[in-house]
């Protein structure tokens, strides 16, 4: 993850107060508000917990947030270890808990450590695939699992859409040459969605304010505004740029948000 990753997860958690970085599962006509964000979240959260496997007794948690999945997990009395080469998320992880803690990328860990169930919420989407599911193999347990619950990009995604998440089906080939087999899958790209609507419009809401706090310098030093926006410009062209990012309806045509839960097979030969 860059610096931009870092501060971002910041504002988040410390201005928006939220306990968890994923996205939610939405219910029917809820309101865009932080407090319904916060419960769907929740519900996000409480979908994975229902989907460990009985024998998932020592989990890694790839790409740990703010901790908090981690903690719930912990309170079942599940030993959890938590790896992120984010220093926020490294802060969070090693202030709030005292278990083991990896600072680095998935592809680079190395450990004689070995789990019954590894958990990725938007954590594989930065992986390499194909080190993805090696790595996996070498470090679970025989017959243990790999949990994800991300988005993906279908086949004719394109633009700045098709530069975030790994392309679905290609996702999934490899995990069958790999011989992992998924054994659960549930699409909620429907319900997910509308979190992109709660983006969108918290992002208007920052961009008003900036453009009524700065008014009255605008209207006082009219030649330095000019100078500070061609400065400032190309921030604001991505600032606009990102918004096809959280466009809801492009994503749900572009995009599928699914959980995918695997079986590590054993290697032929």
């Amino acid at each position: 993850m860059s610096r931009e990753d870092d501060r971002s997860l910041r504002f988040y958690n410390e201005v928006l107060g939220l306990d968890h970085l994923h996205y939610g599962i939405w219910e029917g006509n809820e309101e865009l508000t932080i407090a319904n964000l916060k419960e769907a979240q929740l519900r996000y959260e409480n979908f994975l917990i229902s989907k460990l496997p009985s024998t998932a007794k020592k989990v890694l948690d790839v790409g740990c947030g703010t901790s908090a999945m981690t903690q719930r997990m912990l309170s079942m009395g599940l030993e959890v270890h938590g790896l992120s080469p984010d220093k926020t998320q490294k802060e969070n992880f090693t202030q709030n808990l005292n278990v083991p803690f990896y600072h680095c990328l998935f592809e680079d860990f190395d450990s004689d450590e070995r789990f019954d169930c590894m958990v990725m919420s938007e954590s594989a989407q930065y992986i390499p695939f194909v080190q993805l599911f090696e790595k996996v193999r070498k470090h679970l347990n025989p017959g243990g699992h790999l949990m994800i619950c991300d988005y993906f990009v279908l086949d004719h995604s394109e633009g700045v859409l098709a530069k975030s998440g790994h392309n679905l089906n290609q996702f999934k080939a490899e995990s069958e040459q790999q011989r992992f087999k998924l054994i659960d899958e549930r699409d909620i790209t429907e319900e997910t969605a509308k979190t992109l609507d709660m983006a969108l419009l918290l992002a208007e809401r920052i961009l008003k304010a900036a453009e009524i706090f700065s008014e009255k310098p605008r209207q006082k030093h009219p030649i330095l505004s000019k100078i500070l926006f061609r400065l400032f410009r190309k921030k604001w062209d991505k600032i606009n740029r990102d918004r096809d990012l959280i466009d809801s309806t492009a994503f749900k045509d572009q995009k599928r948000y699914l959980f995918l839960l695997y079986e590590c097979q054993e290697q032929e030969g």
